[in-house]
C-alpha cells in the first residue's frame, strides 16, 4: 500500500483511563477512510492524536513519509494535516468570508493582523472559490454566527481546505443535517477527493459513508476491531454487536 499516513499501535492513556489501545493501521494514497464505532470508542481521540492536538503515548504516526508523533501541535498542521471539530469552532463575531480568509497559511503567523491587509482581490478570489465550493458563496457577508448549523459544518470544511492540506480529518461532519443537506455533502466530499491525497472521515451515519468510504475501519473501547470494505466489515457480527447494534447508535 502506498500510505499517505501509518497508525502503528498507537495508544493514549489519560491517567488510568485508556482511550486509544494499540491501534494500527494505514491510509493510502488517495483513500476516503471511514471510521466507526460506537460513542466512546475512542475515535475522535485518535483524530485528535493524529492532527497533534494530543500527544501519543505510546505508538507511532507518520505522514506522508515523515515521523509526526514527538513533533510539536503546530508541525502537524504546516506538514499538511487539517481537520474539523467534532463540536463546531468558528470564530462567531467573523464574517463566513473572514473565517475562510484567517485560516490561509501566510496569515498563520499573525492572523487577526494579517486579516486588515487581506483586502487583496486574489484572497478574496480564493475564499470565495473554497466558499463556492461547499454551496456558501451567497453566505460570504453574513455573521459566522447567524448560520444554521448545517451550513456552519460547512463553514469548517471551508476553513480546513484553506490550510492547503493534504490529508482531510473530518469528525463527524454530517452531524445535524436533514436529508437534502447530508445528500449535497456527500457528493461536495467526494469531489475533494481529486485535490487531496487522503480523507479520514468519522460519522455516526453508517448509510452516509457506504458508497463514500473505500474502506471502513472501526474502534470499541479504544480498540481496533475490524477492518476491510465497507459491506464486508457492516456483515462483521463484532461490528454488528458493538456499533450497529448498540442502543444508542
Amino acid at each position: 500500500m502506498n500510505a499517505t499516513l501509518k497508525i502503528d499501535a498507537v495508544s493514549k492513556r489519560f491517567g488510568g483511563i485508556t482511550a486509544l489501545d494499540g491501534v494500527s493501521f494505514e491510509v493510502a494514497h488517495g483513500e476516503l477512510l471511514g471510521l466507526i464505532g460506537p460513542n466512546g470508542a475512542g475515535k475522535s481521540v485518535l483524530v485528535n492524536v493524529v492532527s497533534g492536538f494530543y500527544p501519543a503515548t505510546a505508538g507511532a504516526i507518520t505522514f506522508d513519509g515523515r515521523a509526526m508523533t514527538h513533533l510539536p501541535t503546530h508541525q502537524f498542521g504546516r506538514s499538511g494535516i487539517a481537520r474539523t471539530f467534532q463540536n463546531i469552532r468558528l470564530f462567531r463575531r467573523m464574517s463566513v468570508l473572514e473565517n475562510v480568509l484567517v485560516a490561509f497559511p501566510e496569515h498563520v503567523r499573525s492572523p487577526f493582523l494579517s486579516l486588515l491587509r487581506s483586502r487583496r482581490g486574489a484572497e478574496i478570489d480564493r475564499a470565495m472559490a473554497l466558499l463556492a465550493r461547499m454551496r456558501l458563496a451567497d453566505k460570504a457577508d453574513l455573521s459566522a454566527a447567524s448560520l444554521p448549523y448545517g451550513e456552519a459544518r460547512r463553514l469548517e470544511i471551508a476553513r480546513a481546505l484553506a490550510t492547503n492540506p493534504k490529508l482531510l480529518l473530518l469528525d463527524e461532519p454530517a452531524a445535524g443535517m436533514n436529508d437534502r443537506e447530508t445528500e449535497e455533502l456527500r457528493e461536495d466530499i467526494a469531489g475533494l477527493r481529486a485535490d487531496l491525497d487522503a480523507i479520514v472521515l468519522i460519522e455516526h451515519n453508517v448509510e452516509f459513508l457506504r458508497g463514500l468510504a473505500d474502506r471502513l475501519v472501526v474502534l470499541d473501547y479504544g480498540r481496533k476491531i475490524a477492518e476491510g470494505l465497507p459491506d464486508d466489515v457492516l456483515r462483521e457480527p463484532r461490528v454488528v454487536e458493538a456499533y450497529l447494534g448498540a442502543d444508542d447508535e
